[in-house]
């Protein structure tokens, strides 16, 4: 690597840390979405880029699972000539503690103070003083992407070798989720296009770990005797299921073969004479924005 894509890959390296790495990863609640599945990685640019290592984070008042994973480009990713990519998911607890994580960082990045406290960090995690770069600032700018999303850009030049990096920090909300992607790159300014387009995969992999994720499976109650009504719960779940549907069986004495029984759509059911000398189930499927998920319960005893 060239000596400023080693001097980007240095000073970004020693700054960005996931939130409680160095302590053990805590188990986060079931039902909780994966943060390494959300994150970048290079899976994500197949053929240009390796892998650069992964941390998971422990678990906060209001963050219950994180994890940050590191590509390196090994051809200059877009117009903004990425070299580095570190990209960390936080799981909060809900979408509004997601929120609120969100337009803290959201103002850490945009205001003077924050902005500067960056430049002070990263220019002393390699070990230079603020005469010896000089620094523009890209103005803070949404993205349009997710619930929320925003990227704040810097451009380092060292005024002595007049070697230059790029960096650019972006913040995308979306429901529980919060991602931070900091790229390092060496052009001569931040183009808002990459960002964008990493936020856009960033928000492909979180919608798809939001479905609902099925914690405890449907159960039945009731007595399977002919007139007797059934009643299904929804089983539990995690990511907020906003809608369930039902599907009640019919299935052999055994439980292995079950066909839907036609109009049985309710979250009761009434035993049928047909349904004599057979094993019942109901199927349930939770939905959310983000899609739906089915979970089945166990076979009743045989109906009489």
């Amino acid at each position: 690597m060239a000596k400023a894509g080693c001097w980007v890959v240095c000073l970004l390296g020693a700054l960005v840390v996931v939130a409680g790495a160095g302590a053990v990863p805590t188990t986060p609640p079931p039902g909780t979405p994966d943060p390494s599945a959300i994150v970048l990685t290079a899976a994500d640019f197949p053929g240009s880029s390796v892998d650069a290592g992964g941390t998971a984070g422990t678990a906060t008042k209001d963050i219950v699972a994180s994890y940050q994973r590191g590509t390196a480009f090994t051809a200059p990713y877009g117009a903004s000539k990425y070299v580095l990519l570190v990209s960390t998911a936080f799981v909060a607890t809900t979408a509004t503690a997601a929120g609120s994580e969100y337009s803290l960082l959201a103002h850490q990045l945009s205001s003077k103070s924050g902005q500067a406290g960056f430049v002070k960090d990263f220019l002393a995690n390699g070990n230079l003083k603020r005469t010896d770069a000089r620094v523009g600032i890209t103005r803070p700018h949404a993205l349009g992407i997710g619930d929320a999303s925003m990227e704040t850009g810097f451009v380092f030049t060292l005024v002595k070798s007049k070697h230059r990096t790029n960096i650019s920090l972006s913040v995308i909300a979306l429901d529980r989720v919060v991602v931070v992607n900091v790229a390092a790159g060496l052009s001569s300014k931040v183009v808002a296009a990459d960002a964008k387009a990493l936020a856009t995969v960033v928000v492909a992999h979180a919608s798809a770990a939001l479905v609902p994720i099925s914690v405890q499976f449907p159960t039945v109650s009731g007595t399977a005797l002919e007139g007797q009504t059934l009643t299904a719960s929804t089983g539990t779940w995690g990511n907020t299921p906003t809608a369930y549907t039902y599907q009640w069986q019919d299935c052999d004495p055994g439980g292995s073969t079950c066909t839907d029984i036609a109009g049985a759509t309710a979250g009761t059911y009434v035993v049928e004479p047909t349904d004599v000398g057979d094993t019942l189930r109901v199927q349930v499927t939770a939905k959310n924005r983000f899609g739906s998920t089915l979970s089945t319960s166990s076979v009743t005893t045989a109906a009489s």
